[in-house]
């Protein structure tokens, strides 16, 4: 929800703040770690296989 500030018009005579509902960036979402559900930084690092992997810098647990 964000709030608009509107001049008095026809439709809103009044005028004032409004809450709308908007959309949000991909940037500005949180990652939930996958072993405790509270939000964390993501970290890469290399698996048994070699292969590059995201994991939860909270608790180690490797993001799927």
């Amino acid at each position: 929800i964000v709030k608009k500030h509107t001049k008095p018009s026809a439709a809103n005579p009044n005028g004032g703040i409004i809450e709308k509902e908007a959309g949000i960036h991909i940037s500005n979402l949180a990652v939930i770690d996958p072993k405790t559900g509270a939000t964390t930084r993501v970290g890469r690092k290399l698996n048994a296989d070699g292969k590059l992997v995201r994991y939860a810098k909270k608790s180690g647990e490797e993001i799927k």
